[in-house]
């Protein structure tokens, strides 16, 4: 059997009885030296790895970034193509649906066909009529009439201080 000291400082090898070299037990301390370029050393080295860290967490957002991106532009040309192609069938749906209105009033009034489509392309005239009307309504909106007016009220107010002060 080996001697304890040997045994509290490694593994014991089976072919030699003795311990094995760079083993160690795991309650065993680690040596530390008293000299502060080791100490240094090692800080430099804990930083240099922080630093290789967030290099490479930089990277990786950057990267995944960068992929989210071209996910987002094929969906945004994807979302256009439909919306295209919904604005379409919108069209089918409403000119059927001016058919049937044109065919309706020749059907079961006493106008004549030409009076039927008539009467039908005016009320898509109404129609366009009110939207144009509600688009120019929010039309307003977009140039930023309330911040305007707040900036334009600074600005009167910031040239009255002014000419009072002189």
């Amino acid at each position: 059997m080996a001697d304890p000291a040997q045994v509290t400082r490694g593994v014991q090898s089976t072919e030699t009885g003795g311990v094995t070299r760079g083993d160690r037990q795991e309650h065993e301390p680690e040596r530390t030296c008293g000299d502060g370029e080791t100490e240094n050393g090692s800080a430099f080295a804990d930083v240099a790895t922080l630093f290789a860290l967030i290099g490479a967490s930089v990277r990786d957002a950057a990267r995944l970034l960068g992929l989210e991106t071209r996910l987002v532009v094929k969906t945004l040309a994807m979302m256009a193509v439909l919306g295209l192609v919904l604005g379409l069938v919108m069209v089918g749906i409403w000119l059927s649906i001016t058919l049937i209105v044109a065919a309706g009033l020749y059907e079961y009034t006493r106008l004549g066909m030409t009076p039927s489509i008539a009467a039908a392309s005016l009320v898509n005239v109404a129609c366009a009529g009110t939207l144009l009307l509600v688009l120019k309504r929010l039309a307003r909106r977009l140039v930023f009439p309330e911040t305007r007016v707040a900036v334009r009220t600074l600005l009167d107010d910031a040239s009255r201080t002014l000419r009072q002060q002189e």
